[in-house]
């Protein structure tokens, strides 16, 4: 009989130091060196500018001029094409939480991480608001959870998009579970959406 198994529908994950500001990937994955191939497309592009310019190529300008603010996101395509995106998700079952990292670019690197109830002193979850001018308000919600785990980064930082009042429902399902009951939970929100949240 398979085991209950609560996704937290995460958006993504990392772990994080005691201040919570210094944030470490699931897993290190080795440099593709994309960043160096596309700023060597955009400097040798910018070179063949410079040459136009000097030696009055106009034709070569302009295709030149054209080609630079361009051509790095057109390389940055091509490079990134067909290879399937990283995904991440995290599940509560019997006895903990359990992260599970797709790597898309290498595969060999994929992980689940399993994080005992026992290992969690705390839950925070607050509810974030961030104004971004014309692109609108985005929120977002975030699972700071602390764990007694060693390291520089052994606490864990959860973002994900659901809506407050499916977060609350997902954590009162978690609270059935063995071992969670004993976790130290807080909910950090501001006071308008703790107000629609008890009107609902």
């Amino acid at each position: 009989m398979q085991q209950k198994r609560i996704r937290l529908f995460a958006n993504n994950v990392q772990f994080t130091d005691d201040e919570f500001n210094r944030y470490e990937p699931l897993v290190r994955q080795p440099s593709t060196h994309h960043g160096k191939l596309v700023l060597l497309c955009a400097a040798t592009l910018l070179f063949l500018f410079t040459f136009s310019v000097v030696t009055e190529r106009d034709w070569l300008a302009g295709i030149t001029g054209i080609a630079t603010p361009i051509m790095p996101f057109v390389v940055l395509y091509l490079l990134g094409r067909g290879v399937p995106e990283d995904k991440v998700e995290v599940y509560a079952e019997q006895g903990g939480l359990l992260l599970t990292f797709e790597c898309g670019r290498f595969p060999e690197l994929s992980v689940d991480i399993r994080v005992p109830f026992a290992e969690i002193d705390s839950i925070t979850l607050e509810s974030k608001v961030v104004h971004e001018g014309r692109l609108g308000t985005h929120r977002w919600r975030q699972y700071r959870i602390r764990t007694s785990r060693s390291g520089e980064t052994p606490h864990l930082l959860i973002n994900t998009f659901r809506p407050m009042h499916l977060v609350l429902k997902d954590l009162q399902r978690l609270s059935a579970l063995p071992g969670f009951g004993r976790i130290d939970k807080h909910l950090v929100a501001p006071q308008e959406e703790l107000d629609a949240l008890i009107t609902e």
